[in-house]
C-alpha cells in the first residue's frame, strides 16, 4: 500500500464516526422532507375572497386616523368588517390601527374578524369553532422565515388535528397551512437539518454546520480517492460499490447546502419588502366613483411622496390623489415609478425562474428583463423582489438544481422527483451505515 493510500485511509477512519453520524441525521431529515410535503394539510380554497368593501356612507380616513393617533402610514385599506367596513392602517414600524369607516370610532376587532373570515374561507370551515387567533410578529419554528410575510395572523380551529392557517388581512392572502402532525415534523426537520435551535447564536450555528457538513464532504472526497486506488471484499466491497453512486450525490447535496447556508444565513438574509410612509392627513376625500359597487380601495405613497388611492374591481385599476381627483396613472406606470425603472412590463401571476417561490407575493408586475428585472406589488406599493444578481443568482441555481432537483420535477413531476431524491438519500444513508459498521469491526 502506498503512503498516500495509507494516509487517505487514516483520515477516512478518523473522520468516519462523525461524518457517518451526521450523514445519517441529514439523510433521515432529507428523506422526511417529501413526506412532510405529501402529508401537509391543504387549503380547501386557493383563490382569495373578493377584496371589496361597501363604500356607502364611508368617511375619508385621514382626519379620523390622525385623531386616533396615527400620523403616517405605509398602507391604508377599506376593510370588510361584518356587514360594514373599517379603515385599516399600518405604519412603517408595523403598528396597525382599525377604525369604523362610518363613525371613526376605534374598531379593534376588525383585523381579527377579517383574519377569522379569511381562515374560514381558505379552510372551507364556515361553522367550525375557532380555538385561538393571534397576531404573529416574528418568525418561529411553527412559522419559519421562508414564509417571508410579517406580521401575520395565526388562526387555529377546534379540530382533532389542530388545523391552523396563517393569513394576512392586509392583502387577504394565505401564507401556509399546518396542523399538529406537521408542527412536530417541521420542528424535527428544522432542528436537525438546519440546527434551528442555535439561531439565537447564529455564528455558532453556522460554524457548527460548516464543521459537521465539512466532515461529511471531506470524508467523501478522501473516500473517492480511495475508490480509485484500491479494492475490497465482503462488507468493504459492498461499501465501496454503494459509495461509487453515493459520493457524487453527497458532494451535490453538501456543496449546494453549504453555499445556501452562507448566502442565506441570518447575517446575509435580505430584509423583508417594505413600502414608504405617507402622511395620513393627505387622505381628505374618497375617490369620486358614483354608482359603483364594492371595490378594493387602498392608499399607498405616490411618486411625489403624497398619498395615492388605488381602486380595483372589474377592469383596470384606477388611481386618485388624496383629495379624490383622478390621476392619469395605471398599474404599469405605478409599477415603473415604484421600481425606479422604465423597462418592459409583464404581469406575473405565478412563480417562475425569474420570480421564484421564495418571494411569496402574487400577483406582481415585472419591470425590465433579465438580471435587471424588478418585481412590484402595486397594491401594497412596494418592491416584492428583484432578479437575483451575480453570486446570489448562482446560489439560487445550484440550490434548485443540486439540492432540490427542480429540473427533474419539471421533467417527470414532483412526486416522481420526490421518489428519486428519497432513493438518493437512502443510498447515502446506506453508505454511511456500511462505513460505520466497518469502523465498528475495527474497534477493540
Amino acid at each position: 500500500m502506498s503512503p498516500a493510500t495509507s494516509n487517505a485511509r487514516r483520515w477516512h477512519r478518523r473522520l468516519g464516526w462523525v461524518a457517518g453520524a451526521v450523514a445519517l441525521a441529514w439523510a433521515a431529515t432529507g428523506f422526511l422532507h417529501p413526506v412532510m410535503s405529501w402529508t401537509a394539510p391543504r387549503a380547501a380554497v386557493q383563490a382569495p375572497p373578493p377584496h371589496g368593501a361597501p363604500a356607502e356612507g364611508v368617511i375619508a380616513p385621514g382626519p379620523a386616523l390622525s385623531a386616533a393617533g396615527m400620523s403616517e402610514a405605509v398602507f391604508v385599506r377599506l376593510l370588510p368588517n361584518g356587514q360594514g367596513a373599517a379603515w385599516f392602517a399600518e405604519s412603517a414600524d408595523g403598528a396597525r390601527l382599525a377604525i369604523d369607516a362610518r363613525t371613526g370610532a376605534p374598531a379593534p376587532e376588525a383585523e381579527r374578524g377579517r383574519a377569522e373570515t379569511l381562515a374560514r374561507h381558505y379552510a372551507g370551515l364556515p361553522d367550525t369553532p375557532v380555538a385561538s387567533a393571534r397576531r404573529i410578529t416574528a418568525f418561529s419554528t411553527a412559522y419559519p422565515s421562508v414564509n417571508r410575510i410579517l406580521p401575520i395572523w395565526e388562526v387555529r380551529f377546534d379540530t382533532p388535528d389542530g388545523l391552523t392557517l396563517y393569513v394576512d388581512p392586509k392583502a387577504d392572502r394565505l401564507t401556509t397551512v399546518t396542523n399538529a402532525q406537521r408542527r412536530v415534523l417541521l420542528a424535527v426537520f428544522q432542528n436537525v437539518h438546519t440546527l434551528k435551535f442555535l439561531e439565537p447564536v447564529e455564528a455558532v450555528r453556522i460554524a457548527a454546520i460548516l464543521a459537521l457538513v465539512g466532515s461529511v464532504l471531506a470524508t467523501t472526497l478522501v473516500g473517492m480517492a480511495m475508490l480509485l486506488r484500491g479494492k475490497g471484499r465482503g462488507l468493504r466491497g459492498v461499501h465501496r460499490a454503494v459509495a461509487w453512486i453515493a459520493a457524487p450525490l453527497v458532494i451535490g447535496f453538501t456543496g449546494s447546502g453549504l453555499f445556501h447556508l452562507v448566502l442565506t444565513s441570518g447575517f446575509s438574509t435580505p430584509p423583508l419588502p417594505k413600502a414608504e410612509a405617507f402622511a395620513v392627513a393627505d387622505l381628505v376625500a374618497l375617490p369620486r366613483l358614483a354608482g359603483v359597487g364594492p371595490r378594493d380601495l387602498v392608499a399607498t405613497r405616490g411618486a411625489d411622496g403624497r398619498a395615492v388611492w388605488r381602486v380595483a374591481g372589474e377592469g383596470d385599476a384606477l388611481y386618485f390623489d388624496g383629495a379624490g381627483k383622478v390621476l392619469a396613472l395605471d398599474d404599469a406606470g405605478r409599477a415603473r415609478a415604484i421600481a425606479g425603472a422604465d423597462g418592459a412590463i409583464r404581469a406575473v401571476k405565478r412563480f417562475d425562474a425569474a420570480y421564484g417561490f421564495v418571494n411569496k407575493r402574487l400577483p406582481v408586475i415585472g419591470v425590465g428583463e433579465g438580471a435587471g428585472a424588478v418585481f412590484v406589488d402595486v397594491r401594497e406599493g412596494l418592491v416584492a423582489g428583484r432578479a437575483a444578481p451575480g453570486i446570489a443568482g448562482v446560489e439560487g441555481w445550484t440550490f434548485d438544481v443540486l439540492h432540490k432537483w427542480e429540473p427533474v420535477a419539471d421533467w417527470i413531476g414532483r412526486r416522481n422527483r420526490d421518489y428519486l431524491t428519497m432513493l438518493a438519500v437512502a443510498l447515502i444513508a446506506l453508505t454511511a451505515l456500511f462505513g460505520l459498521a466497518l469502523l465498528q469491526r475495527r474497534t477493540p
